[in-house]
């Protein structure tokens, strides 16, 4: 794997960031594409998605040890409010599916493509430049700091998200995990079950929590927002199949993700 030196990666920047900060150079692909090209790196060829990354995560580092030394004299004002929710949804559903950081997102342009997807399964006109622009703006507000039980636990969990009105109950595991409702007006329900299939097909039969029974019995209302399904599934040695240890991821990403339809733990 090739590595680049502090002096590369700042005569590169300083040559193609327009006079923006590093997080900017990142988000935007005009800048990226450019910075990545004046180090040699084809952004457009997968076989460079590696070196790709590598580049990047050295511009952080870079950065981050104070050797940068370009200053940024230009701000963009991209509103980005309007993208907050789905971009917060969007981040947490890759972070959760590959236990990896927001600067591995934001530097694997694999990552990067996998986050888009799920911001533009949420809604359609995302833009991508400003969905990285608010995930950046989480981190810094400190809204996407890890969950306890990820950080003190191997789940080995895998994430499925599955559109609303494309559930298939016999597809649904049988497995113990967390089930999360949400739409891009955000988080609308949080729930653990020891057998996944068997209470998904009691919320599709009848809800027991009367606000999202109702939000589900409009789900196919083009008034609404349309939902999705995430499965956090469990391995049959997680931790997870242990009902303490589920009730307290729940709670946990209760807290965290403050879902409309269910009381604070």
């Amino acid at each position: 794997m090739r590595t680049f030196s502090a002096e590369e990666i700042r005569d590169a920047f300083a040559k193609t960031h327009d006079g923006y900060s590093s997080d900017e150079l990142i988000v935007s692909d005009l800048l990226r594409n450019a910075f990545l090209k004046e180090l040699g790196i084809d952004p457009s060829d997968p076989a460079d998605d590696d070196v790709q990354t590598s580049a990047l995560h050295s511009l952080f580092k870079v950065r981050k040890a104070g050797k940068l030394k370009v200053r940024a004299t230009r701000r963009s004002h991209a509103e980005v409010g309007p993208w907050t929710d789905t971009a917060e949804i969007a981040i947490r559903t890759v972070l959760d599916r590959y236990q990896v950081s927001i600067d591995d997102v934001m530097c694997d342009p694999r990552l990067r493509s996998e986050l888009q997807a799920e911001a533009v399964a949420i809604g359609s006109d995302a833009p991508a430049d400003l969905i990285r622009k608010a995930v950046l703006r989480l981190r810094k507000v400190r809204r996407l700091r890890p969950e306890l039980v990820l950080r003190v636990a191997d789940w080995q969990t895998r994430v499925v998200t599955l559109a609303f009105d494309k559930i298939d109950l016999d597809a649904i595991p049988s497995s113990p995990g967390v089930y999360i409702f949400r739409s891009e007006e955000g988080y609308l329900y949080i729930g653990e079950a020891e057998n996944l299939s068997t209470r998904i097909s009691q919320h599709l039969g009848g809800s027991h929590n009367r606000g999202l029974a109702k939000r589900l019995s409009l789900a196919e209302s083009d008034s609404h927002p349309p939902l999705t399904l995430e499965l956090h599934v469990f391995a049959k040695d997680s931790p997870g199949n242990r009902a303490i240890m589920r009730r307290a991821y729940e709670s946990e990403l209760i807290r965290s993700r403050e879902p409309k339809y269910n009381l604070r733990p």
